[in-house]
C-alpha cells in the first residue's frame, strides 16, 4: 500500500515537473508582429524591414506562409536587441504602406497593416525576339524596385528593396497582358529622380533559371535610365520589350 502511494505521488510529481519546465526555461525574446487583415491571404503578403541596433543594422525579408494572421520579425541580432524597426508592406491590390517602430529591450511590439486599396493600370506588351519565349516554359515576373528603400532605411548602399507584383505566362507570339498597381506617387515622381519603377524579367517556370533579367520597354518615354519600365497611369497597348543586361 505504501509503495502504490510513492508510486503515485511521484507519478503526480514528474506530471508537474513536465508542465512547469518549459515555462522556466522560457525566454522571452523580443519581436515584432505584423497583423493582417482577416481578408488578405498570408501568402501574398511581402514585408521588407531593417533593424538599428548596438550591431549596427540588419535587413531582410519574411518568409510568405499560407493561414497566418500575423507575421513575428525577430528584433535581436546575436542577443543585442533593436532599438527600431522600419518596415516596408505590400499585399495585391494595396498600397504600400511604410512603419517607423521604436523598440525597447525585450519588447514585443504588434503593429497592424491595413488594405488601402489601389487602382490598377493594364500593361499589354509584346516580348521580342519571341525565342525567349517560345519552347522555354516562360514566365514573365513583375518586379517593384523600390529605389526610395535606402533612404527610408537611412543606408547609403546594397541591394535595392523588391516587391514581387505578378507572373503571367507569354503567348507563344511573346504577347502578355497584366494588372498592376498603380501608385500614384511613384508616378508623379520628377523624371529626374529614380523613385521606382517596374522590372520585366523572363525566367523559366520550372527551373526558375533566368532567360532574360531585364526586358528592356522600347519606347524611351516609358524606360527609366536604367532601363526598366516608368511607373505610368497608361501604357498603349501592344508596348515591345527586348532582352537587354541588368
Amino acid at each position: 500500500m505504501v509503495r502504490s502511494l510513492f508510486t503515485i505521488l511521484l507519478g503526480v510529481a514528474l506530471a508537474i515537473v513536465g508542465i512547469t519546465e518549459p515555462c522556466s526555461n522560457a525566454e522571452v525574446s523580443p519581436s515584432v508582429s505584423v497583423l493582417l487583415p482577416p481578408d488578405i491571404p498570408s501568402e501574398t503578403v511581402q514585408i521588407v524591414y531593417h533593424l538599428v541596433g548596438p550591431f549596427g543594422g540588419r535587413g531582410g525579408y519574411n518568409k510568405q506562409q499560407a493561414g497566418m494572421q500575423s507575421y513575428e520579425i525577430a528584433s535581436s541580432v546575436e542577443g543585442k536587441a533593436a532599438t527600431e524597426i522600419r518596415m516596408i508592406v505590400y499585399a495585391p491590390g494595396c498600397e504600400i504602406q511604410t512603419f517607423v517602430v521604436p523598440l525597447a529591450e525585450d519588447s514585443r511590439v504588434k503593429q497592424r497593416f491595413e488594405c488601402h486599396r489601389v487602382p490598377t493600370v493594364t500593361l499589354s506588351g509584346q516580348i521580342e525576339p519571341t525565342d525567349l519565349v517560345r519552347d522555354n516554359n516562360a514566365e514573365l515576373v513583375v518586379i517593384y524596385m523600390a529605389y526610395w528603400a535606402h533612404g527610408f532605411f537611412g543606408i547609403a548602399d546594397g541591394a535595392v528593396a523588391e516587391l514581387r507584383l505578378a507572373t503571367v505566362a507569354p503567348d507563344a507570339d511573346g504577347s502578355f497582358q497584366v494588372e498592376l498597381p498603380y501608385f500614384t506617387t511613384d508616378a508623379e515622381a520628377p523624371l529626374s529622380q529614380r523613385r521606382a519603377s517596374f522590372l520585366l524579367m523572363l525566367r523559366n517556370s520550372k527551373t526558375w533559371n533566368h532567360i532574360a533579367s531585364n526586358l528592356e520597354p522600347e519606347v524611351p518615354e516609358f524606360r527609366l535610365e536604367n532601363d526598366t519600365l516608368r511607373i505610368r497611369s497608361y501604357y498603349p497597348s501592344g508596348l515591345k520589350f527586348t532582352s537587354g543586361p541588368f
